[in-house]
């Protein structure tokens, strides 16, 4: 596995209270990695995702029992699909806790540098990561008939994101630079390295009452090839209040929300 941990300064537009837009830069030193997207079947959930135009790359066998599959990027960030078909240790223990309840994302990893905060400081449902970059990639792996090419956006929902905004704080990023209407609530987008972001939502905005991650985006080059795989997979995706994107919702995606976005987050 390669570790590579960049420190980027994005160009970003926020908006101001008036409602006009100034050039602002942000130097964030921690950035999106990956989100584990727990399934009861992963068989079923896996040709479901190809069936959005993701090319999946099968994971390795783990001796506690856990299966997964990957959606991969070239930049290291991904999905994972992960399942634990039973309880053999604490880890399979908490997988199916929260499979009792269905399908849903689990965790949410990031990338960060100097070195990840101590544990206390992190809220249990994120953890830090290297990006999975293996020697074993091959260009099928990122060949997406879909046109993806990164994980660009992580959607949290609760009534406090104290933790979170102080976590996120340690690394440079600016908690709400600019707002974001999305499934017809009003977000705080905080930008973060790479180009990636993190939207906070109000806590009506949860799935379930007991998970904070309710959704994700993806950059494509083509929206209308995605519009086009969705209609022939039988996929009803819906447009947002944003401009150049498509949302497939949690009742056909495995209990998020998946944007595919022509724009930056």
């Amino acid at each position: 596995m390669l570790c590579r941990v960049l420190i980027v300064t994005a160009g970003l537009a926020a908006v101001t209270a008036g409602g006009a837009a100034q050039d602002r830069h942000v130097t964030a030193s921690v950035a999106l990695d990956h989100v584990v997207l727990a399934v009861n079947d992963l068989k079923a959930s896996a040709a479901r995702f190809r069936s959005f135009g993701f090319a999946l790359k099968p994971g390795r066998p783990h001796d506690n029992g856990i299966s997964n599959q990957h959606v991969k990027f070239r930049d290291g960030t991904e999905l994972e699909l992960l399942t634990a078909p039973e309880a053999r240790d604490d880890l399979t223990s908490l997988y199916r806790r929260h499979l009792e309840a269905g399908d849903g994302p689990a965790f949410l990893a990031l990338m960060a540098r100097p070195a990840a905060p101590s544990r206390a400081d992190t809220p249990d449902y994120i953890f830090f990561g290297h990006r999975n970059q293996s020697p074993t990639d091959r260009p099928e792996h990122f060949a997406h008939a879909n046109t993806a090419e990164s994980l660009v956006a992580v959607w949290l929902a609760g009534a406090d994101f104290t933790r979170e905004k102080a976590m996120l704080g340690g690394y440079g990023a600016t908690v709400a630079l600019r707002p974001r209407r999305v499934i017809g609530l009003d977000s705080e987008v905080v930008p973060i390295g790479e180009g990636g972001a993190i939207w906070l939502l109000p806590e009506r905005a949860r799935i379930r009452p007991d998970r904070p991650i309710v959704g994700i985006t993806f950059r494509v080059r083509s929206l209308r090839e995605v519009d086009t795989i969705l209609r022939e997979a039988g996929v009803a995706a819906t447009t947002t209040a944003a401009p150049g994107s498509l949302l497939i919702p949690p009742a056909a995606a495995g209990g998020l929300w998946i944007e595919f976005s022509a724009s930056a987050p």
